[in-house]
């Protein structure tokens, strides 16, 4: 069993179905309010522990009702909390997702407890567990120093580091140089290499560019379009799964959960990279960030599936 240690946030989201985003000022009915944990690191650790993997959650949430759900909606996962803080003077991170008929989403987030996190914390709670962990993943939804102390502290360790670029942060090239696997999607590939992904030689050059700042290997997410593996001994297109789309938000963590989950397990690339994209697609085809993360058996069946689709 692979175990992994998950850096970066927890937030209760209040899921908005929405016919379209709403102008300024627009009375606009929604077709369903549910609130629901998230955040990108709680996502990514239920992700991977559904997969089968042990998943340590470093966060801090606040001591108020949303921490008391988030809390317990981890535990029930099974997500290990040894590493989640709760801070008195501030909130618990929340925001609102707005989900579109098409699956399509836009988020608003009040990061609260989330930014609290500092280097110290990084020594007491992942440094004495560092050494029985198999990898360490994060995303840009904590403060840069705390994860650049978690990085030395992975480094110490000899554990491979995947990086979840996202969201788009001016954060430095020292926190993803020595990356097992950076993985950005569109938009925060454009946030870091400063020109549109607009196309297929675009995304090759970005890929290029990011590759050259030190990372074993580089992993565009780009959504329906697929994603893009860069590594120095090669560049290959991996087409996205056709599913019809739910809720995109959570897709992008289960996809890099997926990804670490299958490469910590000692996978090559090509099967990695299709497990990850079948983590991602089933994310999007279900309502819900952490919620919609799908099971080891439900990825195998689905990859069954397809495979016999694919060869009838």
């Amino acid at each position: 069993m692979p175990v992994l240690a998950v850096i970066g946030s927890i937030v209760m989201d209040i899921i908005v179905e929405t016919p379209r985003i709403p102008a300024s000022g627009e009375n606009l009915h929604a077709r369903a309010v549910t609130p629901a944990t998230g955040g990108k690191a709680a996502n990514a650790a239920v992700a991977f522990t559904r997969l089968g993997g042990r998943a340590h959650l470093i966060a801090n949430v606040g001591g108020d009702m949303f921490g008391d759900q988030a809390l317990e909606d981890l535990r029930r996962e099974g997500v290990g909390l040894e590493g989640v803080g709760r801070v008195a003077d501030a909130p618990t991170g929340a925001g609102a997702l707005l989900v579109e008929p098409d699956g399509q989403t836009a988020f608003i987030i009040a990061p609260g407890a989330n930014l609290t996190l500092t280097p110290e914390d990084m020594d007491v709670r992942l440094g004495k567990i560092m050494t029985g962990m198999d990898g360490l993943l994060f995303n840009f939804e904590a403060p840069e120093d705390a994860l650049m102390r978690a990085v030395e502290l992975a480094r110490a360790a000899h554990a491979p580091i995947f990086v979840d670029a996202g969201p788009a942060r001016p954060y430095g090239q020292d926190l993803w140089r020595d990356a097992a696997v950076l993985s950005p999607n569109r938009p925060e590939t454009e946030a870091l290499v400063g020109f549109a992904i607009d196309s297929d030689a675009a995304a090759r050059a970005a890929a290029s560019a990011l590759l050259s700042q030190g990372p074993r290997a580089v992993v565009l997410k780009l959504g329906a379009r697929g994603a893009l593996l860069a590594t120095p001994d090669m560049m290959q297109f991996f087409p996205a799964f056709p599913i019809r789309p739910v809720d995109t938000a959570g897709a992008g963590d289960a996809f890099t959960a997926g990804l670490a989950w299958a490469r910590l397990q000692g996978w090559g690339w090509e099967r990695s990279m299709r497990w990850a994209s079948a983590c991602g697609a089933l994310a999007a085809a279900r309502l819900g960030a952490m919620a919609g993360a799908p099971d080891r058996v439900q990825v195998e069946a689905f990859l069954s599936t397809t495979a016999r689709s694919c060869h009838g």
